[in-house]
């Protein structure tokens, strides 16, 4: 990692969330670098409900809390847990502020994954990665990792060859309970994966139905929705 602050204020991130930006890592295409908004539009998420400013409670970091989480997915399950969820290299000063490093999934051809919503709104039928989702699934109930909401703008759909296709979770890791009670049981844990997977692919089948992410959607509002800035992204939302 370059000692100097990484440059990445002349570049156009290629995502944007409600908290932070997202940009390719100069130089090496395998990785990205996440670092926060600091823009009046920004999303801010506070530790806990307060009325207190931000000088006195600090907002929510979603790098710490995303470099955490993902210490512990590594700590208790090791490398294998790299099939779904990327690996983080550690904080870099760049102009931006602190960003962290992490793993860029690029599909075979060596195009960026496209989140779920991406591949909704690109008119991409959902059930070609039917599949991929149940067996995303089906690894959470079997290393029993639990998450926040999963979102169909925080799931990639990575493609290492010709129609084959894997989810990575890149964003919503972590038990989002106060008590995590469905770790008590084995058999709850599973119940609740299963409720929570299928409640987003409900959702997912929804979004596909409506024909995706709007115009309206994208162009009031402060995020990107986890839609890359591109031509065919770009022309299908506006009817092209």
């Amino acid at each position: 990692m370059p000692k100097e602050p990484l440059i990445l204020g002349d570049l156009e991130p290629f995502g944007v969330g409600g908290r932070r930006l997202c940009f390719e890592y100069p130089g090496d295409p395998g990785k990205c670098v996440k670092v926060l908004r600091t823009d009046p539009h920004r999303t801010v998420q506070f530790r806990a409900r307060t009325r207190w400013k931000t000088a006195i409670r600090p907002p929510y970091d979603n790098n710490e809390d995303e470099k955490r989480e993902i210490d512990k997915l590594f700590s208790k399950h090791g490398e294998s847990v790299m099939k779904h969820f990327p690996r983080h290299y550690g904080f870099i000063q760049t102009d931006l502020g602190r960003g962290l490093v992490l793993d860029l999934a690029r599909d075979f051809d060596g195009d960026i994954s496209m989140s779920l919503r991406e591949w909704i709104t690109l008119g991409k039928p959902l059930d070609e990665v039917r599949d991929a989702f149940h067996a995303f699934r089906d690894f959470l109930i079997d290393k029993c990792i639990f998450t926040r909401g999963i979102l169909d703008h925080n799931l990639v759909v990575f493609r290492p060859s010709e129609g084959q296709y894997r989810i990575v979770m890149i964003d919503g890791l972590g038990d989002s309970t106060l008590i995590p009670i469905a770790l008590m049981r084995r058999k709850w844990a599973e119940k609740r994966i299963i409720r929570k997977t299928t409640e987003a692919w409900r959702r997912m089948q929804a979004l596909s139905e409506r024909g995706g992410i709007s115009q309206d959607a994208l162009e009031n509002s402060s995020w990107g929705h986890g839609i890359r800035y591109n031509k065919a992204i770009n022309k299908r939302v506006k009817g092209e």
